[in-house]
């Protein structure tokens, strides 16, 4: 008898081999369809018309791909024997799968908080002073407010705006600095006089140049720019400024920057205020420290002062409105406006009120326009001004004073 061998042991069936590339190019689709989507978010998320417009051409987009996909599946699907239809089964899949990713991509940007956000730039109250060389006609002012803003998304100082250096051939000079930053690694000087006493029509004087010498240790808080022989601008389409202007200017400008403000600070409540308004050559009954109340922007200083009876002109009760904001300095010049409620006309009223007689009851008149400011401290917590020959407004339709 022959000895066998003995019997193999069973072969086990071989394992089944994991297709991963239909899965993987899942992914396409999926992340096309993804990342349109979110860019329609964040470009709705930038807001305005562009914004819109942005978000709007996306979403388009997305809609012809998918059909534009689902359309080729149906092309592909129709061809004979049914050999297409492995290939238009994917191409319903894709187009699927980039809906899908369109709308997870939309979604997870207000999840996620992936949208626009505007660079933050910090803002300060600052002083700044300037000495210009061989101008006579200039008076200069010692500490003038100026404004300082911050790089975006950075506390080092971006740009000094002094927006009362002084006062040339009897107009505020104003100037707007840049400091040297990784994409103008040169500063730069805009001097100009501001505009509102000028004549109508006027071409404001202007002198510009980046060829300056800035000194801003560390954030440029505090710091000095030099300038020399800046010429004045000529514009090619406005001509020359009109009037006698220095051809060029060549001095140097300081400036002290304060704390920076939080873009999210808050001004602190009303409060209450006292102010007296005394007026010479009418018949005016002056209420001495009137009751006011006092607005504040958020660095503290005091944005408007309103009182709603200082005393009574020709026996008809004055209000009184005063606007401080920007944090104004000795000689600045602020808006003042004074109003006169009349209830009914009086038959013996006289200058100013005479020509106004006309006016029904409910009407009020207003004399307002811009006045100096002589002394002011606190950030406008107190002060002083004197005016003259504050423009009439003529009437209108005005709630009277409160009893």
């Amino acid at each position: 008898m022959t000895d066998l061998p003995p019997a193999s042991p069973p072969v086990p069936p071989a394992p089944r081999r994991r297709i991963l590339w239909p899965w993987l190019a899942a992914l396409v689709p999926l992340g096309v369809g993804a990342y349109l989507g979110y860019q329609v978010a964040y470009q709705a998320s930038v807001g305005g018309f562009g914004g819109s417009m942005g978000a709007a051409f996306l979403a388009y987009g997305i809609a012809g791909l998918v059909l534009i996909v689902v359309l080729l599946g149906i092309l592909v699907g129709l061809r004979p024997a049914g050999r297409g239809r492995s290939a238009g089964r994917y191409a319903f899949v894709a187009a699927g799968l980039i809906a899908v990713g369109g709308v997870g991509g939309y979604a997870a940007v207000p999840v996620f908080d992936l949208g626009y956000h505007p660079p933050v730039v910090l803002g300060a109250r600052a002083e700044a002073s300037i000495t210009l060389e061989g101008v006579e006609a200039f008076e200069p002012r010692a500490g003038g407010r100026a404004d300082c803003w911050s790089v975006a998304d950075g506390t080092d100082v971006h740009e000094v705006v002094a927006l009362s250096l002084g006062e040339l051939n009897g107009n505020v000079l104003r100037a707007d600095i840049f400091l040297p930053a990784a994409e103008m690694p040169r500063g730069s000087i805009s001097v100009f006089v501001e505009a509102s006493r000028l004549p109508e029509g006027s071409v404001p004087p202007m002198w510009d140049t980046d060829d300056v010498r800035v000194d801003a240790p560390g954030d440029g808080a505090m710091g000095s720019l030099t300038f020399d022989a800046v010429p004045l601008r000529v514009d090619s389409e406005m001509g020359a400024p009109t009037g006698s202007w220095p051809t060029v200017l060549s001095g140097e400008i300081s400036w002290t920057c304060r704390a920076w403000v939080a873009d999210s600070a808050t001004p602190p409540p009303a409060s209450a205020g006292r102010i007296t308004l005394d007026l010479n050559g009418v018949a005016w009954s002056s209420t001495a420290n009137a009751a006011g109340t006092c607005d504040y922007e958020a660095d503290s200083s005091v944005a408007n002062l309103v009182s709603e009876r200082v005393g009574e002109l020709q026996g008809a009760p004055v209000t009184l409105s005063l606007g401080l904001l920007g944090d104004p300095r000795q000689g600045d010049d602020v808006d003042l406006m004074l109003s006169v409620h009349i209830a009914e006309p009086s038959q013996g009223s006289s200058v100013p009120l005479a020509a106004l007689l006309a006016a029904t009851s409910g009407r009020g008149i207003q004399w307002a326009g811009l006045v100096t400011i002589e002394q002011i401290a606190d950030g406008g917590g107190s002060g002083r001004l004197t005016f003259s020959d504050l423009p009439n407004q003529g009437t209108r339709m005005q709630r009277g004073p409160r009893p």
